[in-house]
């Protein structure tokens, strides 16, 4: 399991905005979390997949699309909140 950083906000397709890890990009495509991985949140709980990637390399943002059994109030309490990729 490995950090994939923080949850900014939610776009009006009730996707989970997330800024990722500051981290130095070293040129490997291995570092970067692949489309379709789950994503968990503190308590290991599945919460959704990577849907897509965008910005800049060095700190990306990820969309995810939920799963369809968590509930807008849920998606709310994760604003701002560390989520992990499997």
């Amino acid at each position: 399991m490995k950090r994939l950083g923080k949850v900014l906000h939610l776009s009006k397709q009730d996707d989970l905005i997330i800024r990722g890890e500051t981290k130095k990009f070293s040129g490997s495509m291995k570092e970067m979390p692949r489309i379709h991985s789950f994503v968990l949140d503190k308590s290991i709980k599945r919460i959704g997949k990577v849907t897509g990637v965008f910005g800049p390399v060095d700190w990306p943002y990820y969309i995810v699309k939920p799963n369809k059994g968590i509930a807008g109030s849920e998606l709310q309490k994760m604003i701002n909140e560390r989520v992990y990729v499997q």
